[in-house]
């Protein structure tokens, strides 16, 4: 069955009046590198995600507490701030909330201490397409 989404072509037109229209999946991805997070842009958007991004925490803790968001993606390690300060805060206040944890910085934590935090995944930079998509699509699931 075909998914209808808020915002689209038809239903600006008026045309999805009286269906049920699913609004697109939010991600907030947090990370200090302008370049990555354009990167994130144009594969959520083609992922048809709604997406919103961030190289500060406390705009992302702000987000985190006034929209509702579908999947987190933050970077762990961090200029300005401790990425998994930041993965324990969010899963503090969002226990369900599923998060993606990207780093370039394998020995700086592992796997094993990342999902014990809370995140679902653990990705590797730079980030290969696929395994991005399967987590994406595993949290939105």
């Amino acid at each position: 069955t075909p998914r209808l989404y808020a915002g689209t072509f038809f239903e600006k037109r008026g045309w999805l009046k009286g269906y049920n229209v699913l609004q697109p999946p939010k991600v907030l991805v947090v990370d200090d590198d302008e370049n990555i997070l354009s990167a994130f842009k144009e594969f959520l958007k083609g992922e048809r995600c709604s997406v919103m991004t961030t190289t500060s925490i406390s705009t992302a803790m702000q987000l985190l507490q006034n929209r509702t968001i579908s999947v987190l993606i933050t970077d762990i390690r961090l200029k300005q701030d401790s990425g998994i300060t930041f993965l324990l805060q969010a899963k503090a206040l969002y226990p369900d909330l599923p998060v993606i944890v990207i780093t370039g910085y394998p020995d700086y934590i592992t796997e094993e201490d990342v999902k014990a935090y809370g995140a679902r995944f653990f990705l590797l930079k730079p980030l290969d397409v696929g395994k991005l998509r399967e987590a994406l699509r595993s949290c939105l699931a």
